[in-house]
């Protein structure tokens, strides 16, 4: 006579039944467990992820704008000893020279197109001017002692060939001021509000 292996054991096919049922009871509690327990973490995991999405976004902006008035400053720091007057000047100068406008507008297309997407359109200031409105032979002639701590438009002439009090020679420079606006990727879940970025640079042109 044959045997079943569950009669072999004393266990009867009732008993087995329960078993499994009491095995898939188990399963499906655990089951929900986890799915109460992911539940209850989603918020947080979301809320993270959103975080480190828009955070590194922030940064980006940030270094994308930095990288744009770099590429600016370069400039300025090349072709700054080019820079006459007047075009009259320059049409007959050898070798060739950059007017104030034609430096600040060569300037201000570099920002703009140096990273992708375009920066908006720069604030270029030579010495204490920032367009040719306001460009006079006086303020391009003056030398100073540029100080980052009081406004451009608010910089003071000096006595050319005196030292400045950091022991350099005053002469022209060149600020660049840039804007590049913040906007979070998950708006509902970000600590950091749409905001503009604000940046700048310094360089001594002549």
């Amino acid at each position: 006579m044959q045997h079943t292996a569950g009669h072999c054991l004393g266990v009867g096919p009732g008993a087995m039944t329960a078993v499994w049922q009491m095995l898939y009871q188990l399963f499906k509690r655990r089951g929900a467990v986890a799915a109460l327990e992911f539940a209850l973490l989603a918020p947080t995991l979301v809320a993270l992820l959103a975080f480190t999405v828009n955070f590194g976004l922030y940064l980006y902006a940030g270094l994308q704008l930095s990288n744009a008035i770099s590429a600016g400053a370069a400039y300025a720091i090349t072709n700054g000893q080019l820079v006459l007057a007047n075009s009259a000047g320059c049409a007959s100068a050898t070798p060739a020279c950059l007017t104030v406008s034609s430096f600040r507008t060569n300037i201000s297309t570099l920002v703009q197109n140096a990273v992708s997407p375009s920066v908006a359109s720069p604030t270029v200031y030579y010495n204490s001017s920032s367009s040719s409105a306001t460009d006079t032979d006086g303020i391009f002639n003056s030398c100073y002692c540029p100080d980052s701590t009081v406004a451009v438009a608010s910089q003071t002439a000096v006595t050319c060939g005196t030292a400045c009090s950091d022991g350099t020679q005053p002469g022209s420079f060149v600020v660049i001021q840039a804007t590049s606006t913040y906007t979070p990727l998950l708006l509902n879940y970000s600590w950091l509000p749409a905001t503009t970025l604000t940046k700048s640079a310094w360089v001594r042109a002549q």
